[in-house]
């Protein structure tokens, strides 16, 4: 599977490709799309967009993996990052790939162990996930291949939980089909033992009957 990271922001979009085989994890690429204030925003918007576009032209991802807003106290930053982080979006929904959304605190929990970890752990744990041989950056980039990491995480968590269920209803299945067997064979046992007691007092009752005949005459 290959998963798309996305760090979204209007100055700084890091994006980071993963590829997942098993349980091994492995970066193909990453980078960041930047522009300046001084840029009109549809020619911002628009090159999150082109760019975004490539990547997945190139690396031909099936994944999104990105980074939900966290509407603090810089609402004023918070809409800038949400125009970015729809312009890379609308890019990755025209390609059909399947989006995940990931908070900053699950992203660091699955990477770090802690919601609470710092940039630094977080670097330092993308690099050692994906056995890269220096730390990743920009930053932005770290963060987009931590979302990708989150992402084949929990796309790994949910296939186990699903082969877990089937083979539970598996052996729920088996377990009702023998049941019914026995019963079945219950019945049939008691079927043929009644059948057996009725012809054994057909029998028992014939002499008895001619006796009778033979008396009364």
């Amino acid at each position: 599977m290959i998963i798309l990271g996305i760090d979204p922001g209007l100055a700084n979009t890091g994006w980071g490709v993963v590829e997942t085989r098993g349980n091994v994890c492995r970066a193909r690429a990453y980078g960041c799309v930047s522009s300046k204030a001084s840029e009109p925003l549809d020619q911002r918007l628009g090159r999150i967009f082109d760019e975004i576009s490539e990547v997945i032209e190139r690396y031909h991802p099936s994944q999104l993996a990105i980074e939900k807003i966290f509407f603090g106290e810089n609402t004023r930053s918070a809409i800038a990052t949400a125009h970015a982080r729809g312009a890379a979006i609308v890019a990755c929904s025209m390609a059909g790939l399947q989006m995940g959304e990931y908070t900053p605190m699950q992203i660091k929990q699955a990477v770090v162990g802690t919601g609470s970890a710092d940039k630094r752990q977080v670097i330092y744990m993308v690099q050692n996930i994906l056995a890269l041989d220096h730390e990743p950056r920009p930053d932005h980039a770290a963060d987009a291949l931590a979302a990708a990491v989150c992402h084949a995480n929990l796309a790994r968590t949910n296939a186990i939980a699903h082969r877990v269920a089937a083979d539970q209803m598996a052996a729920q299945e088996r377990a009702q089909r023998i049941a019914d067997a026995d019963e079945a064979r219950q019945v049939t046992a008691a079927a043929t033992a009644a059948n057996v007691a009725r012809a054994r007092g057909a029998r028992q009752s014939l002499p008895a009957t001619r006796t009778s005949r033979r008396s009364s005459k």
